[in-house]
């Protein structure tokens, strides 16, 4: 019974919370509405590139910032080339999203090649340090000798996805 109420509650909860702003707005939204940013031209970032202030971002506009160059066609919804300033927010979300992803696929390829040094035998990579950016990884920290450090640098330079291997290992 405690369930069907907690229950109940959650949905309550979600429906109002749902309803507010709709019930402000004074009118539902559109099908096309839902789901989608809404800004405005008075976003401070969307005025700034809007050299010729007529409410929209056209590709000259954003040539020098790759965040908007870049997904400009995929944000423009309505193919009018041009952005109005839902359709930033949309450039802006999927630059985001793509730095994300490089972020987490930097974080994995750091914890593949920390692994692949721990389990080469004869190397003792407890000292060594990997740090990643943009499929290059640096090692820093201590290895007993020369070997050491060229096995180290051997192992991560062969971890799939690796694009690059710098050495900042000292010998202790």
């Amino acid at each position: 019974m405690k369930l069907d109420k907690s229950a109940r509650i959650i949905l309550s909860v979600t429906a109002l919370a749902w309803s507010i702003p709709f019930a402000h707005a004074g009118t539902p939204p559109s099908e096309a509405q839902v789901g989608l940013p809404q800004a405005s031209a008075e976003d401070a970032g969307f005025r700034g590139l809007d050299a010729n202030h007529d409410g929209y971002l056209s590709y000259d506009e954003v040539r020098a910032h790759p965040a908007y160059r870049r997904y400009f066609t995929e944000a423009d919804r309505n193919h009018d080339g041009k952005l109005d300033p839902s359709e930033a927010i949309i450039a802006r979300q999927l630059n985001d999203r793509a730095l994300a992803a490089r972020y987490a696929e930097d974080a994995w390829l750091t914890t593949k090649v920390k692994a692949a040094l721990l389990r080469e035998k004869g190397l003792d990579s407890m000292d060594v340090s990997v740090q990643t950016s943009d499929q290059r990884v640096l090692l820093s920290g201590f290895v007993a000798n020369t070997a050491q450090k060229k096995k180290a640098l051997l192992v991560a330079s062969n971890v799939e996805g690796v694009r690059d291997v710098k050495d900042g290992l000292v010998i202790r």
